[in-house]
């Protein structure tokens, strides 16, 4: 029985180690995209394909080190992952814009999350 909680808390451990990961590689872009919008030329316009790039990268990160820890089900592990980065990313932009409505982004997000997650999930479990 013992044997069993320790799988589950590696399991616990393996996916806030992915998430934490995932969301180092967005604030990384988030940050240095800012500066790059700040000091050059570059239009604001980019702003939502950078950011769906990113959620779509970050998504699959999170994806692909979830299922390469656990070693199993790597689609559905994905999907799984790609759909909490989903929601803590729309958690965490609602609440810094007092904004909870949800917009046609929201959906491609989830989409995109998904995909990638996913994507990264089938990686992640058949890297060595």
């Amino acid at each position: 029985m013992g044997e069993k909680k320790t799988q589950e808390k590696n399991k616990i451990l393996c996916l806030v180690q992915a998430m934490a990961a995932a969301y180092a590689v967005t604030c990384l872009v988030f940050l240095t995209y800012g500066i790059v919008l700040t000091y050059t030329n570059v239009s604001e316009g980019t702003i939502p394909i950078v950011a769906l790039v990113t959620t779509a990268v970050s998504a699959g990160i999170a994806g692909f080190d979830f299922a390469r820890c656990i070693h199993q089900k790597g689609i559905v592990v994905g999907l799984g992952t790609g759909l909490l980065y989903a929601v803590l990313l729309y958690v965490i932009t609602a609440l810094g814009s007092n904004d909870f409505s949800i917009h046609s982004s929201f959906w491609r997000m989830m989409a995109v999350s998904l995909a990638a997650g996913a994507a990264g999930g089938i990686l992640g479990v058949n890297c060595k």
